[in-house]
């Protein structure tokens, strides 16, 4: 699976862009994403919060999942992602400083 993700906004104007095929994680790394992702159930997560909140130090968050079936895309903000899905976003949000910090 690839996952493309972008962090962005905040009070520092956060910009962290992040791409990954799964399988090159490291396996700890990797079961521990697949259990998130689970746990956030995004497609459901996603129609369930239409609504659409600014704030001034939130967060926005977009998420493309591609597997061999479909390709899935979700946008959140920090006021907007189901308490479900927050997990996920930090653990990306994570990987991504992670990344940046090792470039």
């Amino acid at each position: 699976m690839h996952i493309q993700f972008s962090c962005t906004g905040g009070f520092a104007n956060l910009d962290l862009n992040f791409q990954i095929d799964t399988d090159e994680l490291p396996e700890g790394k990797h079961e521990e994403l697949q259990n998130l992702m689970k746990t956030a159930d995004l497609p459901n997560a996603a129609e369930s919060k239409k609504v659409k909140a600014q704030g001034f130090d939130a967060f926005s968050y977009q998420l493309d999942i591609v597997d061999e079936k479909k390709k899935q895309s979700f946008s959140f903000t920090d006021i907007t992602a189901p308490e479900e899905v927050r997990p996920l976003l930090d653990y990306l949000r994570n990987l991504a400083i992670e990344k940046k910090m090792a470039e």
